[in-house]
C-alpha cells in the first residue's frame, strides 16, 4: 500500500499575492484606463491573499494597486482637462470654415 503525501512548499500558498503584486508593477507601467482596471484586478488579489493569509508580497502589492489606481485616475483626468480644450477648439475652427 502506497500512501502520497501532499507536499506545499510556501509558493503555492503565496501564487495569489505574486499575481496581485505583479498586476501591482504592470498597473504602475500601464497608466491610463488599462492601468486602472488592472490595478482594481490586482488589489482584489492581494486583499483575498491577505484575509487568507498574510504575507509580505500581499501588503505589497496592496500599496503598488493603490498607488497604481490613484495615478491612473490623477491621469485620465489630467487628459480629459488637457482633451476637453482641445476638441473645443477644433469644433470651433470646423464650424468657422463651414460657414
Amino acid at each position: 500500500m502506497v500512501i502520497k503525501k501532499e507536499v506545499k512548499s510556501k509558493y503555492d500558498e503565496d501564487g495569489i499575492g505574486i499575481a496581485g503584486f505583479t498586476l501591482g508593477i504592470l498597473s504602475l507601467v500601464l497608466i491610463g484606463w488599462a492601468g486602472i482596471v488592472i490595478a482594481i484586478v490586482g488589489f482584489f488579489l492581494c486583499l483575498y491573499q491577505q484575509k487568507r493569509r498574510p504575507t509580505k508580497t500581499g501588503k505589497l502589492g496592496l500599496i503598488l494597486n493603490i498607488i497604481g489606481f490613484v495615478l491612473g485616475i490623477i491621469f485620465v483626468v489630467a487628459f480629459i482637462m488637457y482633451l476637453a480644450p482641445q476638441m473645443q477648439e477644433i469644433i470651433q475652427q470646423a464650424q468657422g470654415s463651414v460657414a
